[in-house]
């Protein structure tokens, strides 16, 4: 009879041994699953979070390189920064006083070349100098541009025109030489001395008779 019970015992602990380890195996199983499945949702996850994070630095390199390309190069700045420095002016070179005078030019002179017909050696014509220059350097540079021959000499009053195309103080008559004005204006200073504005007009005017002139003057 014990022997018979024995039997029996063992066949329980046999039946809750294997019940055990089933239940074992499959919680073993679910836990590895659910580790599998976290490894890959963690994998995922890096994965997204790395390809966005490439992705934003991408679209900020592509926001840089837009930003860059819409600045003016540094040289195109300074370029449109001297261009907003310049100013324009009109010149004009008139001789018709000597036209009225031409017997009392020197005969050297007296040609198409030094005085035109047409009284004018440059009719009105318009510059671009830059800001802050003077009358005299107008004067200069078109000269330069044109072929115009300017002769100048320092005074203590600054600087004075004293030929301009050959035809000097003096070819016309003892008191004959070149004068300017701006806007119509004497403006009361040497040309050197005297600042332009942008859209001044300015006049080289040759006189034959420097008292005849301020005798007009002051009558008017």
């Amino acid at each position: 009879m014990k022997k018979f019970l024995s039997m029996i015992a063992a066949a329980v602990l046999a039946v809750a041994c294997l019940a055990g380890c089933g239940d074992s195996s499959s919680k073993s199983d679910s836990s590895s699953s659910k580790a599998a499945s976290s490894s890959v949702a963690e994998s995922s996850s890096v994965v997204e979070s790395s390809s966005a994070a490439d992705s934003s630095a991408a679209d900020s390199s592509e926001a840089d390189s837009s930003s860059e390309a819409d600045q003016p190069s540094s040289s195109e700045a300074d370029s449109s920064s001297a261009a907003d420095a310049n100013i324009k002016a009109t010149l004009s070179i008139d001789v018709s006083d000597i036209l009225k005078n031409y017997d009392s030019l020197d005969k050297g002179l007296q040609s198409e070349e030094f005085v035109p017909q047409s009284g004018k050696i440059l009719d009105e014509t318009e510059f671009e100098v830059e800001s802050g220059k003077t009358v005299y350097d107008l004067l200069v540079k078109v000269g330069e541009e044109k072929g115009i021959k300017i002769d100048a000499k320092k005074t203590e009053y600054g600087m004075y025109v004293e030929g301009i195309n050959s035809v000097a103080a003096g070819s016309c008559g003892k008191t004959s030489g070149w004068m300017f004005s701006v806007n119509g204006k004497d403006p009361g200073v040497g040309a050197d001395a005297c600042k332009l504005n942008a859209g001044d007009k300015v006049e080289f005017f040759y006189i034959c008779d420097y008292n005849a002139y301020y005798a007009n003057q002051q009558a008017a």
